[in-house]
């Protein structure tokens, strides 16, 4: 697929809005809440899809335009070859035709996922899908076209016309992989099974978000409580334990009665992913989805190597502190796994709350920075969806297709916590890496890779932890909730997200040898894999191997990982700022936000100080994880001594 096109749509496939002539609550006195009507949320705090169409007419009228002139782009078939300005016309008109369809896509997704029920909303969604595939069609053979022409050719057409030689990276790219690119028409049919190879993600998306029904749990008072998708993630980290276990036990119970469905599904992405290994001869399904980007397997591989090397000293003993503090005389369960370690703690913050903290907290980033920030967190700016409401998209993420042209769209799912603040700052950190990379390249370059996609929005994390480790240096509870705090974002972000990979992995292996994945192989390795993790002091449940049910990322190819390096890159290059300054906030915005995609991506993250060829930035946060393991264990024990 066009590069621009593979890499826009991998980071930028979410986005979401409806916007509700209703009248809502003010913000001040709104309690977030994942069962509510759409109509029940704040309206300011409601992104704006009228920013990209004015309304659905508007919509409908370009939908019709883009799908008449996407077939026009044939016109330049086997004329690439002619001169300079035919192949800078070809080339301007692809990425032109790429924005337009992007536009008419995520104004859809604006619309679908603040209300996954709607069924007029996910039939426009579905039309715009149908069309990516005519886009790739058209273009299908402009790469192996591309690949026909002597590269002396084009390259005396870059020295000739200075607006072609944008393009140098990306011809370097194609004739790297050009023993992976088929011919014309072999294209053409890759490009027609776009549809198809989505089939398997849609469908959990739908299974998992619309469709199934959970059970009600009973609160800490006795009153029914809703249990959803996009409320599981507070319920199982809520403050009562009982509220914890129903919530575990009744969303993975839900889960098992679906097992085979979800496996069915699994089954069919990998089969999809064999099928491209296949047809463009690479030797694995790893390498299929890794090379485009130009990282090699072994990078994987190392990271996966490295965790594990160091589970013993970091997340065995994590495991066995949390037993400790929570006085458990058996193993950990899922159920004490997400709570705080210190109950009553953690003070709430409202959305506004947050958005002073943040800024405060990512000043070593620069003025023009933070006025960045600040600008796109302001929900009347219309960037955020900032609250949850019923058949809201789970999660949170950050679509920056359009952020050259409109602004990214980040869907939220606010909830109160300090973990949606942080949540927060590193959905921020991925629109404003899309901000400054699509004003500093031109769009062919203005997608950044899915190696560095994770890379922004962890140091972001990292810096607010830091700045918030500072503030509160003198409060040993407030301190001890803040390292609990990071040594869950590493454990989430680095641990369980290797593991995500391992499993991956594993898995896609299993069946490239010529096996089924099964709902009892799946379920198996699973649990295998959790044990393995945490260690010999924490204990499954029945139900707890379900977990990779619910995880969509195993839909995206191998993207899993990036969070991981992502958050191992963030910590060193928060440290570098933290310690440097501006000489080195200004490196890493120069050399990396601004970059896009315009070089190799283990070159970029380099040229921001941060060398993921080696194990040492891997290591380095294993030490600090370790280290922070000891520290969270030494203040606790000196305020409240041994438990259990």
């Amino acid at each position: 697929m066009y590069q621009g096109l593979r890499q826009w749509f991998v980071l930028g496939a979410l986005a979401a809005m409806l916007a509700v002539a209703v009248a809502a609550p003010a913000a001040e006195s709104y309690t977030p809440d994942p069962s509510a009507p759409r109509a029940a949320v704040p309206e300011g705090y409601r992104w704006r899809p009228a920013d990209i169409f004015p309304d659905k007419a508007a919509w409908e009228a370009e939908l019709a335009a883009v799908s008449a002139d996407i077939p026009k782009l044939k016109a330049f078939e086997g004329r690439l070859g002619e001169s300079a300005a035919m192949l800078l016309d070809a080339q301007d008109a692809t990425y032109a035709t790429m924005l337009r369809l992007y536009k008419v896509y995520i104004y859809a997704q604006t619309l679908y996922d603040v209300d996954q029920g709607d069924n007029e909303h996910r039939t426009m969604q579905g039309r715009v899908q149908a069309v990516f595939p005519s886009f790739g069609e058209a273009t299908s053979w402009m790469e192996p076209e591309l690949l026909q022409i002597d590269p002396a050719v084009i390259r005396n057409f870059m020295a000739e016309e200075p607006e072609l030689a944008k393009f140098g990276y990306y011809f370097s790219e194609l004739w790297r992989q050009q023993e992976h690119t088929l011919s014309g028409p072999e294209e053409r049919l890759m490009a027609l099974t776009g549809n198809m190879r989505a089939t398997a993600g849609d469908a959990h998306e739908a299974l998992l978000g619309v469709d199934m029904e959970f059970p009600e749990i009973i609160g800490p008072k006795g009153e029914p409580v809703p249990l959803t998708v996009s409320g599981f993630s507070a319920l199982r980290s809520n403050d009562n334990y009982l509220v914890r276990k129903q919530a575990a036990d009744a969303f993975f119970g839900t889960l098992r009665g679906y097992e085979n469905t979800f496996a069915v599904l699994l089954d069919g992405v990998v089969k999809s992913h064999i099928m491209t290994r296949d047809a463009r001869g690479y030797e694995s399904c790893l390498e299929a989805a890794l090379s485009p980007d130009n990282i090699s397997t072994d990078a994987y591989r190392m990271l996966i190597g490295t965790i594990r090397e160091n589970l013993p000293r970091t997340m065995h003993r994590y495991v066995e502190l949390r037993r400790k503090v929570l006085g458990l005389d058996g193993p950990l369960t899922f159920p004490n796994l997400y709570n705080a370690m210190l109950e009553g703690v953690e003070p709430e913050y409202t959305y506004d709350e947050a958005r002073a903290l943040i800024a405060e907290g990512l000043k070593p980033l620069g003025r023009e920075y933070v006025a960045l920030l600040k600008d796109g967190m302001d929900p009347a700016s219309g960037w955020i969806d900032v609250y949850p409401n019923e058949d809201k998209r789970s999660g949170a993420y950050s679509n920056g297709a359009l952020a050259r042209d409109v602004h990214p769209y980040v869907l939220h799912n606010f909830d109160n916590s300090l973990d949606a603040v942080s949540t927060t700052a590193h959905e921020f950190g991925h629109a404003l890496h899309s901000v400054y990379s699509s004003r500093s390249q031109p769009p062919v370059y203005a997608g950044y890779t899915t190696f560095l996609a994770e890379v922004a929005s962890t140091c972001n994390e990292a810096l607010l932890t830091n700045h918030l480790l500072d503030r509160y240096r003198n409060d040993v509870d407030m301190k001890l909730m803040l390292l609990n705090q990071r040594l869950e974002s590493i454990r989430l972000t680095i641990f369980r997200q290797t593991l995500f990979a391992d499993f991956e992995l594993r898995f896609h292996e299993h069946a490239e040898a010529g096996n089924p994945l099964t709902a009892e192989f799946l379920n198996g390795l699973y649990a295998d894999m959790i044990r393995e993790y945490y260690g010999p002091g924490f204990a499954l449940a029945l139900d707890d191997p379900c977990e990779w049910m619910f995880i969509p990322h195993f839909y995206y190819d191998f993207y899993v990982f990036t969070y991981a390096t992502g958050l191992t890159s963030g910590l060193a290059l928060a440290d570098e700022i933290d310690r440097k300054g501006e000489t080195a906030a200004r490196r890493y915005i120069d050399n990396m936000l601004k970059a896009g995609s315009s070089a190799p991506p283990l070159d970029i993250l380099r040229n921001a100080g941060v060398d993921l060829e080696t194990a040492a930035p891997i290591q380095a946060a294993m030490d600090m994880f370790a280290e922070t393991v000891a520290e969270f264990d030494k203040l606790w024990t000196q305020k409240y001594g041994k438990k259990g």
